[in-house]
C-alpha cells in the first residue's frame, strides 16, 4: 500500500517499506549502523544498489525541505534523527593533493581497500559544469575541485552550496539541495578535509555527512572506520 502527499514527488510505499523521493526509492529499514564498507557490504547483499551521493543529497532534501505532510512520516523523521545523533555515509572516494581534491563514486563500497591513482583519475577528466571549476569526467564518477575551488570550515549556506568539495561530492544539483538543507539547521554548515602540503604525497579517504551539533556537516577525511554510519539501499 501507497502513501502519498498531495505533491507526488514525495510517497512512502508500505509493505517493503520505500520511501520515494522524486523517482528514487529508498529501502527502509536503513541498514544498520556500522562502517563505511560494512553498510555497502550489507546493502549490496540485500540485492540493492548503494546510493550514490546525489541520491543521499536528494534523500536528506526530502527529509528537511520536503513537503510537510511527507516529513512528518516516522521514516522520514527517521532521516533526521540519524542526522542528529550519527551519520549517513556518502560513498565516494576522496582522493586529497597537493593540488586540490578527486572524489570517486564508490558503487562496490571501496573505501579505502583500494588505491586509487591520481594520473589515471586525471587522464579521465573532460568537462567542467556551467558555472563550475570541478572537472568531470564524462560519464561522472570521477571529479576533481582544484584547491582555490573550495574552503574548508565554516560557510553560510549559499557558499556551501558553491564550494567545489560540495560540488565534486554531490554534483551542481545536489549541492544546491544540500544548500537548502543546510538553511534549515540552527547553526550554519561546515567542511571538513585535508590540507596536503606541496611535499606530501596523496591521502586517500571517505566522506559522510551528519547534524549533530545543530549544524549539516560534510566530512571528507574519515577513514570509515566508525561503525556509527547508516545508509539506505536503493531499488533500480
Amino acid at each position: 500500500m501507497a502513501t502519498k502527499t498531495q505533491n507526488q514527488d514525495y510517497e512512502i510505499k508500505e509493505g517493503r517499506t520505500e520511501i520515494i523521493v522524486r523517482g528514487n526509492r529508498f529501502v527502509h529499514p536503513f541498514e544498520e549502523p556500522n562502517t563505511h564498507r560494512n553498510v555497502g557490504s550489507a546493502v549490496l547483499g540485500r540485492k540493492l544498489t548503494i546510493p550514490t551521493a546525489e541520491q543521499t543529497a536528494e534523500l536528506l532534501h526530502a527529509a528537511y525541505c520536503g513537503p510537510e505532510e511527507f516529513r512528518q512520516k516516522s521514516q522520514v523523521e527517521e532521516v533526521r534523527n540519524i542526522m542528529k545523533n550519527r551519520w549517513f555515509w556518502v560513498f565516494n572516494r576522496n582522493l586529497w593533493t597537493n593540488e586540490g581534491v578527486y572524489v570517486v563514486s564508490d558503487p562496490e563500497a571501496i573505501g579505502l581497500s583500494q588505491e586509487l591513482n591520481q594520473a589515471k583519475l586525471e587522464k579521465r577528466l573532460s568537462e567542467s559544469p556551467a558555472g563550475s571549476r570541478v572537472m568531470f569526467s564524462s560519464d561522472g564518477t570521477i571529479r576533481f575541485a582544484p584547491k582555490d575551488s573550495y574552503r574548508l570550515g565554516d560557510h553560510t549556506s549559499e557558499s556551501f552550496a558553491k564550494d567545489g568539495f560540495v560540488i565534486a561530492s554531490f554534483g551542481v544539483d545536489g549541492a544546491e539541495k544540500l544548500g537548502q538543507v543546510a538553511s534549515a539547521f540552527r547553526y550554519e554548515p561546515r567542511t571538513w578535509g585535508l590540507e596536503i602540503g606541496k611535499q606530501e604525497g596523496p591521502i586517500q579517504r571517505v566522506s559522510a555527512v551528519d547534524g549533530y551539533d545543530g549544524r549539516l556537516h560534510l566530512s571528507g577525511d574519515y577513514r570509515g572506520d566508525g561503525r556509527d554510519g547508516y545508509a539506505s539501499g536503493v531499488l533500480d
